[in-house]
């Protein structure tokens, strides 16, 4: 299964091979061209990442203003991507693109034969393990003739493929896919796994000495590409459009993030073949370069678009602030300050309570003597008859009392019909013929 994933990216690395002869060469081809195949991905990830720290500034404020309310902070965060159209994990998918990467490309360079050439798996069958292998294919039973170690063919092939470039005319007639590959490039040879070992060196000369130096530098090199490639995004991510500096410095500037990336790099440039290292090293250097060059690119076209933004934020919390200072020196003067935005429901209470207020001081007004203790004309806080003339001592002829009324206190303004209305009911109560009235409603 693994095989079928690395043959498109073998295919590759052999053609490059077939074309420079090098396999140094090859392997920095390949790099450059997987990183123009995955280009759009990094822009696009690039991009989304810049568009979200221009939304920095607003994102803040939501915090802010809604750090004791988690949920509603949330809401409102999401709010803000969606409208903006950003993702806040697109940024996270051109990181774990290199790794699958990475795992294909280890399979073609462990298996060669099968995978860059193309050689059927048939020819290179072994049945047991160890010292009881037996080759079955007939490249496996060449190599066997040989004198090569079969049992190695299990976990790798770049033995054997260095073997059959040594004596390639005894394997040309196996397979018309079968072909010579050489792994030493400047004295190096990329197929063998780098030592970490320094003092194993042979310091006696130069020549004994750089074919094992020179595999130890290239995890060197790659663990400082890497490094130097953390350090160089974390000075264009200060440097973008809206980017939170202490926030970044604090993140970005921990021993943990600084030491990560280059220690991983370290490990497996010393643990996998020279090769893998070789790839990883131009990987981090081409994507610092392409980083450089997408960061100042989309600086420039998003300048404009993020001062507008700046500007109107900063124009809406001035508006804000005025709105406060305002409410401060209304509420300082125990008055309530109303604006376009009070619902309609509180302006209706507002507007209720005010007529209450009327009525009440009315009431006094016309039965200063009594107060607030008995009011017949309303029940609870819902008063009645407010017209023009209204009188509150309307109903204190029913005799509920057990006393006559008292029409002294009755407004000298009221009409001549509500007068005789008065006189009438309270002649019904005390159980009189009532007299026929005239035609303009008055009593004979």
């Amino acid at each position: 299964m693994l095989d079928t994933i690395a043959r498109p990216f073998g295919l590759l690395l052999m053609f490059l091979y077939n074309i420079t002869h090098n396999y140094l060469f090859a392997i920095v081809l390949f790099t450059v061209i997987v990183k123009l195949i995955l280009m759009p991905f990094q822009m696009k990830s690039k991009k989304g990442m810049m568009n979200q720290q221009l939304l920095n500034p607003e994102i803040q404020e939501i915090q802010k203003k809604h750090a004791a309310n988690q949920q509603k902070m949330n809401e409102e965060m999401q709010r803000v991507y969606r409208e903006a159209g950003v993702s806040p994990m697109s940024g996270c998918l051109w990181s774990l693109l290199p790794f699958p990467i990475l795992i294909a490309l280890y399979q073609a360079i462990r298996k060669p034969i099968t995978v860059m050439m193309g050689v059927p798996k048939a020819l290179l069958e072994v049945s047991g393990a160890g010292a009881n292998a037996t080759a079955v294919g007939s490249i496996a039973k060449k190599l066997s003739e040989l004198g090569f170690d079969i049992s190695q063919l299990a976990s790798s092939q770049i033995g054997a493929t260095k073997f059959i470039n040594d004596h390639f005319a005894d394997f040309a007639g196996l397979s018309d896919r079968l072909k010579p590959m050489d792994f030493n490039v400047f004295g190096l040879d990329l197929s063998a796994v780098p030592n970490f070992r320094i003092w194993t060196f042979d310091f006696s000369s130069f020549d004994a000495l750089w074919p094992m130096l020179g595999l130890f530098m290239i995890p060197i090199i790659t663990a400082f590409f890497q490094w130097l490639s953390t350090k160089i995004a974390t000075k264009l991510q200060k440097e973008m459009p809206g980017a939170n500096v202490e926030q970044i410095e604090k993140t970005n500037n921990s021993m943990m993030m600084l030491l990560m990336g280059p220690v991983m790099s370290l490990w497996f440039a010393f643990v996998l073949p020279a090769a893998m290292g070789v790839y990883w090293m131009v990987n981090a250097l081409f994507s610092m370069l392409v980083d450089v060059f997408l960061t100042k690119f989309y600086s420039k076209t998003m300048l404009a678009e993020f001062a507008e933004k700046e500007a109107a934020r900063k124009a809406r919390e001035a508006e804000l602030e005025a709105k406060r200072a305002e409410a401060e020196r209304r509420r300082a003067e125990n008055a309530e300050l109303q604006t376009d935005n009070t619902s309609r429901k509180k302006q209706q209470q507002k507007k209720k309570q005010e007529a209450l207020d009327r009525a009440l001081e009315y009431q006094r007004a016309q039965n200063p003597d009594q107060g607030e203790k008995y009011n017949p004309s309303k029940v609870g806080n819902r008063p009645y008859a407010r017209g023009r003339s209204y009188n509150p001592d309307r109903y204190s002829f029913n005799g509920m009392d057990g006393s006559t009324a008292d029409t002294s206190s009755i407004d000298e303004e009221i009409d001549e019909a509500m007068e005789a209305k008065l006189q009438r009911a309270a002649l019904a109560d005390l159980k009189t013929d009532t007299p026929d009235e005239t035609a303009d409603g008055g009593v004979e």
